[in-house]
C-alpha cells in the first residue's frame, strides 16, 4: 500500500470521542465511535425520518379525507332534511292552491292546458320510489347525493309551477275585483218603482213606448248614488232626461240617471260606487220627482232589475 493510500485509510478510520460532563460529583462519560459508524447513523436517521414523515403524511391525508367525508355526510343529511321539510310545505301550498281555485270556481292549470277534468290523480316520483326502496333495504339514513340533486331540480320546477299558478289566481282575483267594482250593483236611490223596464204607455203623450229604464220615485232632493266605479261621460241637460248624469264603467257597462234637480259631478270625474252624483228632481219629461235609472251594456239598454238586489239604504 502506498504511503498516500495508507494515510487516507487512517484518516477514514480514525475514531471520534464525545465526552459528557455532568453537573456535581458524577464522573464524566465518554462515547467513542469511528467515522464510518457516524456516517451510518446519519444515513440511517435521515432515512428513518423521511420514512416516518411519509407515513405520517399518508395518515394525515387519510384522516383529513375521512373527516371531510364525515362533514360532507352531515351536510348532505342536513340538506336532505331541509328539502323534506320544504316538500311538506309545498304540499300545504298545493292544498291552498286547490282551495283557492275551488273558491274562485277555477279549474287547475293542468286541466286547462290538457283539456281534462279535475279528477283526483297523483303518484310518487322516481326519486320517491328510489328513497322507498332504500328505506326497505335499511339505508334510509344514507341519502344519495344524486337523488338529492334530482329532488332539488324537481322541487325547483314545482316552485315555478306554483308561482305561475298563484299568478293566474292573482290575475283572476284582480279581474273579479275589477268586475265587481265596475259592474252596476244595488239601488241608485232610496225610493219605490213607479214605472218598470219594458213596454208601457207614456205618461205625458199617452202613446205606447218601450221604457228603457226604471223610474224610482222619492222626495225631491233625495241623494242619487253611483252603482259602480267609472268615469262621468256627461253631466248636463239632455232632451227628455232633463239634468242627467251618464257614467261609463269601463267594462262595457254604462248607467244613466235622469230628471235630477242638481248635478254634483262634472264630465271627466272618476266616480266610486256609492258616491252621490246628483239630487232627485223632476226636470225634463217628468210628472213628479223621481230618478230615471238606465243600465246599458255595449250601448244597448238592459233590464236593471237583476242588478238591483236588496236595498242597502
Amino acid at each position: 500500500m502506498s504511503p498516500v493510500r495508507g494515510s487516507r485509510w487512517k484518516e477514514w478510520n480514525r475514531r471520534l470521542t464525545i465526552m459528557i460532563v455532568p453537573h456535581g460529583t458524577a464522573r464524566p462519560r465518554q462515547i467513542t465511535f469511528s467515522v464510518p459508524f457516524a456516517l451510518f447513523l446519519f444515513v440511517f436517521w435521515t432515512g428513518f425520518t423521511g420514512w416516518a414523515t411519509y407515513v405520517a403524511s399518508q395518515k394525515f391525508d387519510y384522516w383529513r379525507v375521512k373527516t371531510n367525508a364525515h362533514l360532507m355526510r352531515i351536510k348532505v343529511d342536513y340538506f336532505a332534511g331541509q328539502l323534506k321539510r320544504s316538500e311538506e310545505a309545498m304540499d300545504e301550498v298545493r292544498q291552498m292552491d286547490r282551495q283557492l281555485r275551488t273558491l274562485l270556481s277555477m279549474g287547475s292549470r293542468e286541466a286547462i292546458i290538457q283539456g281534462s277534468s279535475d279528477r283526483p290523480v297523483g303518484g310518487p316520483s322516481p326519486v320517491d320510489s328510489a328513497l322507498l326502496n332504500r328505506a326497505l333495504e335499511g339505508n334510509l339514513s344514507e341519502p344519495a347525493l344524486e337523488d338529492i340533486s334530482l329532488q332539488v331540480r324537481l322541487f325547483r320546477n314545482q316552485i315555478q309551477s306554483r308561482i305561475a299558478s298563484f299568478r293566474e289566481i292573482s290575475g283572476t282575483i284582480d279581474q273579479e275585483r275589477k268586475e265587481f267594482r265596475y259592474t252596476p250593483r244595488g239601488w241608485p236611490v232610496n225610493g219605490y218603482v213607479t214605472s218598470p223596464f219594458g213596454h208601457r204607455i207614456h205618461p205625458l203623450t199617452g202613446l205606447p213606448e218601450f221604457h228603457e229604464g226604471l223610474d224610482i220615485a222619492g222626495p225631491a232632493g233625495t241623494p242619487i248614488r253611483a252603482t259602480a266605479d267609472g268615469v262621468v261621460l256627461l253631466a248636463g241637460w239632455a232632451s227628455g232626461y232633463g239634468k242627467v248624469v251618464v257614467i261609463d264603467h269601463l267594462n262595457g257597462y254604462a248607467t244613466r240617471f235622469g230628471h235630477n234637480r242638481q248635478l254634483l259631478v262634472r264630465r271627466g270625474d272618476r266616480i266610486k260606487r256609492g258616491q252621490i252624483v246628483a239630487l232627485m228632481g223632476e226636470t225634463g219629461d217628468a210628472t213628479g220627482p223621481h230618478c230615471h235609472y238606465e243600465i246599458r251594456q255595449r250601448g244597448k239598454s238592459i233590464n236593471p232589475y237583476p242588478f238591483l238586489g236588496p236595498a242597502d239604504f
